[in-house]
């Protein structure tokens, strides 16, 4: 399991999943700031006005992605935090 904090930008989105292929991945987002909107979307061209969910100050998110998925994130206000932590999926028997 990998856990820690992602500084973010306001205007480059962030990749938050492994760089290309990976086995798959159970991953929780937190928005650790008090103020502002961290916005997630399934492309490199996630924007605040550009995403497929915002996450509000103090809330989290979980997914469970498939080995061809990736998640990108850009904060409402540079140089917001954002908590990740990364889970490998279990393989069957």
């Amino acid at each position: 399991m990998d856990h820690g904090l992602t500084v973010l930008s306001n205007t480059t989105p962030t990749r938050l999943t492994p760089n290309g292929k990976h086995s798959g991945i159970d991953i929780t987002l937190q928005n650790v700031n008090s103020t502002g909107y961290i916005y997630i979307g399934g492309s490199d061209t996630v924007s605040s006005t550009n995403y497929g969910f915002r996450i509000m100050p103090n809330h989290s998110l979980s997914i469970e992605l498939n080995g061809n998925d990736a998640i990108y994130a850009v904060a409402s206000s540079n140089g917001m935090s954002l908590a990740v932590l990364k889970a490998r999926l279990e393989s069957g028997s």
